[in-house]
């Protein structure tokens, strides 16, 4: 018997009498890259921006609740991570707002938050605009020493900062204020 992989998700019919969460429904989780129905199951493999969920699904598919089976095995933890991945999967698309949109997750705030800074920190109004390195050391490293010169020059954080200047801009050519709208 081949030994199973420990990123795996195995599904099956939850126990009697289990209350939670409404039953979970795959079809809602976008569409598979694989869906395959074999002797021992359903297998599928499903995509996010944190990769790939690959699902056992080894009760056929009821409308009753599921449960989360987890060998106890040296790979407990891998297995238990990718458990966690997929209910942070599955809760980012009941978190869809009704017209299809995602909230934008809480890296995704920073992020876009730092990019509104910096879009206002090159407005018109600063006049002359600020550096990279004003740049850097005001909003991308603001409690990091960043070194001047050469130093600077070379360094990854200049290449980062210009990298971000790049893409605030570009936020604005797209039309960001419809982000702030939504």
């Amino acid at each position: 018997m081949a030994s199973l992989a420990p990123d795996v998700v195995i599904l099956d019919a939850a126990p009697p009498g289990s209350t939670g969460a409404p039953p979970l429904r795959l079809e809602d989780a976008g569409p598979p890259l694989v869906d395959r129905e074999l002797a021992d199951g359903r297998h599928l493999v499903l995509a996010d921006g944190d990769g790939r969920h690959r699902l056992w699904l080894r009760a056929p598919a009821a409308d009753g609740p599921l449960a989360c089976v987890i060998p106890w095995d040296e790979a407990f933890g891998q297995r238990l991570g990718a458990v966690r991945r997929l209910e942070r999967h599955l809760a980012d698309d009941r978190a869809a707002m009704p017209d299809g949109t995602r909230r934008a997750t809480a890296f995704q705030q920073r992020r876009l938050n730092l990019l509104l800074d910096i879009v206002d920190a090159l407005g018109p109004q600063s006049q002359p605009p600020p550096s990279t390195y004003e740049i850097a050391a005001r909003f991308v490293y603001p409690r990091m020493t960043i070194g001047r010169g050469a130093e600077w020059k070379s360094s990854s954080e200049r290449r980062r900062t210009q990298r971000l200047i790049r893409e605030a801009l570009e936020l604005v050519e797209m039309g960001y204020l419809r982000l702030l709208r939504d």
